[in-house]
């Protein structure tokens, strides 16, 4: 028994020392930037006071809307990475337990050209990452393309993202990916996306988008015809801000996906479906640590005239009490409303968030 002790005492300072030695190796892997390790945590306590479906009324609780633990790395002046995990009360296992996903992973090559990074992995695509961070409060909701689930918020692909001008007013951001968000690859169509930037001052930012999603074929129920069903998506958003006082923000988008709606009638065949929606928010400071937020968007989903009841929207409102500098505890209401439907989604909640 002594011998084992003073094995396990051997390898232990053994291993004390290595470690020491290497965080004092000036050329050690990771000497330019330790790793950075963060997380995040929000959720609600809730009470749906009415609903859509009659069954999910009254439903109330404590849930977790999501988790992140992350990790970065800082290989050397001109390489880092990230590597991040979700999880969230909509990612169960098959018996209903919370489980975690890779949310990113990728590699960052910096000004692999003047003013210009290149990243390869899973990572965000530009079609709301800039106006999520303006909006503030995924905390509270998801931005619009996201939440009616128009844009997947990660793709596995390579981009390439930098400035146009030397004072960066004007940037750019394109990208190319397997249009399988966080899944893995299951067919050969692609998405390329890309977005361009304009921040004239301070206070004021803008955003122009679009992509492509080639889909490949879709079969015409009534013709029997394989035709293209690929869509396309534009988006624009501006933010208007005065410092931490207040805030304004409008995003928009069109979504026109090719023979993917089957028309009714005597003619009744494919057709082209186009979407359409619009988010407008708020949010301004009261005091120091007591902020206000508020937000309305609007969805449909098809604008032809014989797709009816169909309309989607969406309101939000909340209090933002900062208790500390990361932790946000915000009483509030959010209300979803479906056209046709006897009832809305209703539901009062407390959201709270922190970070690390």
């Amino acid at each position: 028994m002594r011998e084992k002790k003073l094995f396990f005492l051997a390898v232990l300072c053994i291993t004390l020392l290595s470690v020491n030695s290497f965080a004092q190796d000036k050329n050690a892997v990771g000497s330019v930037g330790p790793v950075k390790f963060s997380g995040l945590m929000f959720g609600d306590l809730f009470y749906n006071a009415n609903a859509i479906s009659p069954a999910n009324k009254d439903i109330n609780g404590w849930r977790f809307r999501r988790i992140y633990f992350t990790t970065d790395y800082t290989i050397n002046d001109n390489f880092s990475t990230r590597f991040r995990l979700e999880a969230d009360q909509v990612a169960l296992s098959t018996n209903n337990k919370i489980i975690s996903f890779v949310k990113d992973a990728w590699l960052k090559w910096a000004n692999v050209f003047s003013g210009s990074d290149l990243i390869v992995g899973i990572s965000p695509t530009p079609a709301y990452e800039i106006s999520e961070a303006a909006w503030g409060y995924r905390s509270l909701e998801k931005p619009i393309m996201d939440y009616f689930e128009i844009v997947p918020s990660r793709d596995l692909g390579i981009d390439l993202k930098g400035k146009i001008d030397e004072k960066g007013i004007a940037n750019y951001w394109v990208k190319i990916g397997n249009n399988s968000g966080n899944s893995p690859e299951s067919n050969k169509y692609k998405r390329f996306y890309g977005q361009l930037q304009f921040k004239p001052s301070d206070d004021l930012l803008l955003t122009v988008y679009g992509d492509f999603a080639s889909n490949g074929q879709k079969r015409d129920p009534f013709d029997g015809q394989l035709k293209n069903n690929s869509a396309f998506v534009t988006a624009g958003f501006i933010n208007y801000k005065q410092g931490n006082i207040f805030a304004l923000g409008l995003e928009g988008f069109i979504k026109s996906q090719q023979n993917n709606y089957s028309s009714t009638g005597a003619a009744a065949s494919l057709e082209s479906q186009t979407g359409f929606g619009i988010s407008i928010w708020g949010k301004a400071s009261l005091t120091e640590n007591i902020g206000i937020v508020g937000r309305y968007d609007s969805f449909d989903p098809n604008t032809n005239s014989s797709a009816i009841n169909d309309k989607q929207g969406l309101i939000i409102g909340a209090v933002d009490f900062k208790v500390a500098p990361k932790v946000s505890i915000m009483p509030g209401i959010e209300v979803h409303t479906l056209q046709g439907a006897i009832d809305s989604d209703v539901t009062p909640r407390v959201t709270f968030f922190w970070e690390f």
